[in-house]
């Protein structure tokens, strides 16, 4: 098969750029919104949050399931890519609005927006990341388009961590109280730039891989007992669910964290953007570390990359406040593991192959919808986690902050993430025993096996 071009590889990284630039600022401000500008109260967000991740567990495999009994012209994932994009900037969109108030009428509109911003981010994504196992059978070429998503993912967390508060406090006018119509019109901006770049990717990259077996002639109880007998699919899920719960709970925390811990708004764009740096660096050496880190090269650069991050976390929580030397230089300590992405998705791709190998049916989109669905549930538990810390340390909207609160803060951002970080990088990974090499036959038995039927 020939080698992906490199316009193919620089295109397909620009999906997860587009992506981060319209739910990474869900991610990030949405809390602080409905918080501070709406007036929801703690338990009303934390029960949205968690209620968007209970009917993402029926609606993101369902969406995996659909997708791979989608015939097009284009393939099987590229349409949605398409189609999807608009109504996901649309949505991202409509959460910063609050037409009804704080009131149940308010509360109906935000859990509707957000569910509704949840369901089209799986419409998108859940076949975008399907697709760069069935873009090649070249496993280097595999690590080459999880390395760039993994920095287009880093690109856009950037500029949302750097141009956010920016432009926020522009619109504000103050760095004291950001307005609800600043966060609205900064949504909208993010929305529109990201549709250029999902067209792109649609029109760039190309899916070569057929699965051998039609996903129409398994039945979907049968495709879901056969990914919950993946033991390698179920271990790389269970370390993104606890990777996710630390690492989109913190970011969902930190905006009160630099305001109301460190007491300036504007480290915002520092303490964001750092991590983001050290993300794109650490992307583009993980094919090298993954070819000098040994037999398991993958595993082992994703566990060093998950421990370092969970030491720089528990770092900055011991750090005290008035440190902001201190505070900057844990955050530098989080910074420099960021090289463990590529090898999460890389290791997915090889449960996928292992799977096929084994069973002779190929379950990419229902399989990248539970690595969705991992994410998405870590980001609820992380984000209610951290509200609900908040409020037992006595935080409260619009009231001076305390120092009890602040230790709630500080824990919900820092401590119980760099736990969860620890956990994900040693718990799951010791059972994974595929080595790179056993991966690489694997995918030749299967190119052999095709060829020859």
């Amino acid at each position: 098969m020939e080698r992906l071009s490199k316009k193919s590889i620089f295109s397909y990284g620009l999906g997860d750029l587009a992506s981060q630039l319209v739910w990474s600022f869900v991610g990030t401000y949405l809390t602080v919104y409905y918080m501070d500008v709406v007036g929801l109260a703690p338990l009303a967000v934390s029960t949205i949050l968690m209620a968007a991740k209970i009917w993402d567990a029926v609606n993101d495999p369902m969406m995996g399931g659909i997708a791979e009994r989608t015939h097009t012209k284009w393939g099987r994932f590229r349409p949605y890519i398409l189609f999807g994009a608009p109504f996901l900037g649309l949505f991202s969109v409509l959460t910063f609005t609050a037409p009804f108030g704080n009131g149940t009428a308010g509360i109906v509109w935000a859990a509707f927006t957000y569910i509704g911003a949840g369901m089209l981010y799986t419409l998108v994504n859940i076949p975008y990341g399907a697709m760069a196992g069935v873009m090649t059978t070249q496993d280097s070429d595999r690590n080459k388009l999880n390395s760039i998503r993994g920095i287009g993912m880093q690109v856009g967390m950037m500029t949302i961590n750097f141009a956010s508060s920016i432009i926020l406090v522009k619109i504000s006018g103050s760095a004291e109280t950001i307005s609800g119509k600043s966060y609205t019109i900064a949504a909208i901006l993010f929305a529109l730039i990201s549709l250029p770049m999902f067209f792109i990717v649609f029109k760039n990259s190309k899916e070569v891989i057929m699965p051998k077996t039609s996903a129409e002639k398994v039945s979907i109880v049968k495709n879901l007992g056969l990914i919950f007998s993946n033991k390698y699919l179920m271990i790389i899920v269970l370390t993104m669910l606890f990777q996710m719960t630390g690492n989109m709970g913190r970011i969902g925390i930190m905006a009160f964290y630099v305001r109301d811990c460190l007491g300036n708004f504007t480290l915002m764009a520092l303490l964001m953007t750092l991590p983001s740096i050290g993300s794109i660096v650490g992307n583009a050496i993980a094919p090298f570390l993954i070819r000098h880190f040994g037999a398991h090269g993958k595993r082992n650069v994703l566990v060093a990359s998950l421990v370092g991050k969970g030491i720089g976390l528990l770092i900055i929580f011991m750090t005290p406040f008035e440190n902001i030397g201190m505070v900057i230089f844990g955050h530098v300590l989080f910074t420099i593991p960021g090289f463990g992405f590529p090898s999460t998705l890389s290791m997915v791709a090889d449960s996928i192959d292992y799977q096929d190998l084994k069973t002779g049916v190929r379950s990419d989109g229902v399989a990248y919808a539970f690595y969705g669905l991992a994410t998405k549930v870590g980001n609820a538990f992380g984000g209610s986690i951290g509200v609900m810390l908040m409020a037992a340390f006595g935080y409260v909207a619009g009231a001076d902050i305390t120092a009890s609160a602040q230790h709630g803060i500080n824990m919900a951002a820092n401590l119980v993430p760099g736990i969860f970080f620890i956990i994900s990088g040693l718990l799951p990974l010791i059972f994974w025993k595929m080595t790179d090499k056993e991966a690489d036959e694997i995918r030749e038995q299967i190119t052999a096996r095709n060829m020859a039927e």
